[in-house]
């Protein structure tokens, strides 16, 4: 089944801006209400529809690499905007379409009266969210993950040298004494014992 996706008419007549002769247009290619707009359009066939940068520059007839320093300039925003250490780019594109379809339901459940309608609409907002939490979840763990290989190359490296020091929280950084650092993890290994005894 084919869709026949439609650009904005703001958009084209932007576009057309851009083929006028170059004694028509001054200033650079783009301006920088011209460039939003543009990416403002990646965005929605990326992330709406889920175009490919290859498909995108066929339907807006822009060469590829824009459009691809465009996406690249998207991600890069939602990692900012998120604040995410060394984020998977898979789990940011379902993150962002799940928060785009989560408004959307919002936006639908106040203007329906039905009181199956809206239990409905409820589920489907409570299901994205259930897995937006998961996606944080995964994100938090492989972040933790990272920094524990980390920390554990700087012990390994301070144990081929020779050097007393050993880092071993998460977060936080402050050096111990190797022996002092073999007794905390003593201790930890002690306190989720006894935490998994008291659970079962």
């Amino acid at each position: 089944m084919s869709l026949d996706f439609q650009v904005s008419e703001e958009f084209l007549e932007e576009q057309l801006c851009q083929t006028m002769p170059k004694s028509e247009k001054k200033g650079g290619p783009y301006s920088k209400q011209d460039k939003q707009a543009r990416r403002n359009e990646v965005y929605r066939y990326h992330f709406d529809y889920g175009h490919s940068a290859r498909k995108i520059s066929d339907i807006l007839k822009i060469n590829r690499n824009t459009i691809n320093g465009d996406i690249n300039y998207w991600y890069s925003k939602i990692v900012n905007d998120n604040n995410i250490f060394n984020p998977e780019y898979v789990l940011l594109l379902t993150t962002e379409r799940l928060d785009i379809q989560r408004t959307r339901l919002r936006e639908d459940l106040a203007k329906l009266s039905s009181i199956q309608e809206k239990i409905t609409v409820e589920r489907m907002i409570f299901d994205i969210d259930s897995k937006l939490s998961h996606i944080h979840l995964r994100l938090a763990e492989s972040t933790k993950r990272s920094h524990e290989i980390a920390i554990s190359y700087v012990n390994n490296y301070l144990k081929d040298n020779k050097k007393q020091e050993r880092y071993f929280t998460f977060g936080d950084k402050f050096s111990v004494t190797q022996k002092s650092q073999k007794n905390i993890e003593k201790i930890i290994k002690e306190d989720k014992k006894n935490l998994w005894r008291k659970q079962n």
